[in-house]
Parts: structure tokens; C-alpha cells; sequence
């Protein structure tokens, strides 16, 4: 599905629930209404994600787990897809590590991840 990655970079300052919302903050100013959240981690890797849909789009969020305490969870990207689908938090969440390392490489530029076309899951 096509979409493009752009850095973007502020540390969580409070994740807020109550039993109608879930809503992220992050410095200095943007606040994320989460729709759906996957948590995102390889075993071998000292690494946590957070994959995000909010009202405002879509995120990843990291957490660095070296040392004797996990690190604060800071926003590291913005996913923007060319077209809104139903089906591209699913597909994203399937893909998630595979696009990371794309992501990572060329963020800001245009992405095609989906060999097989567009096609609608």
C-alpha cells in the first residue's frame, strides 16, 4: 500500500485513559487520540514499538529497554498513507518489522511496500 514515512521526533509525557478514551501526549505539543494500538517487540532485539492509528494519524512510537530502566517512549515517525483504507492499520501491523527497516532508511521519501500492487485485504 502505498504511503510515505516522515521523521518525527518528542518524548511521551503521559499516556491518559479513562474508560471512554485513550489519549497520548507528546512534547511540545501534539496530542494523539488513539483509535488502535499494536505493541510491536523482537525478542532479540532491546527495542519496544508502539504502532499507532489516532484521530490525527498514524505513529510509531519507540522505547529504548538497555540499561536497568526502559527509556521514555518517544515519537519516531509519521505514517502517511496516499489514500485512508480500513485495511492498512492491519496491514501495516502484519508487515510492521519489514517496514521499519525501510522506514528508517528513507524516511520523508514516497513508499510502494506492497509488491503486488494496491490490492485491498
Amino acid at each position: 500500500m502505498k504511503h510515505r514515512a516522515e521523521k518525527r521526533s518528542g518524548e511521551v509525557i503521559n499516556f491518559a485513559t479513562t474508560s471512554d478514551s485513550y489519549t497520548i501526549y507528546i512534547e511540545p505539543d501534539l496530542r494523539l487520540d488513539v483509535a488502535k494500538v499494536a505493541n510491536k517487540q523482537l525478542e532479540e532485539t532491546r527495542e519496544a514499538f508502539l504502532w499507532v492509528q489516532a484521530v490525527q494519524g498514524f505513529f510509531v512510537l519507540q522505547q529504548d529497554l538497555e540499561g536497568p530502566r526502559p527509556w521514555p517512549w518517544r515519537l519516531i515517525l509519521e505514517i502517511v498513507p496516499e489514500s485512508f483504507s480500513s485495511s492498512f492499520f492491519p496491514w501495516v501491523d502484519d508487515e510492521f518489522f519489514r517496514l521499519l527497516v525501510d522506514w528508517r532508511e528513507v524516511a520523508g521519501a514516497p513508499l510502494d511496500n506492497n509488491p503486488d500492487g494496491d490490492r485491498e485485504a
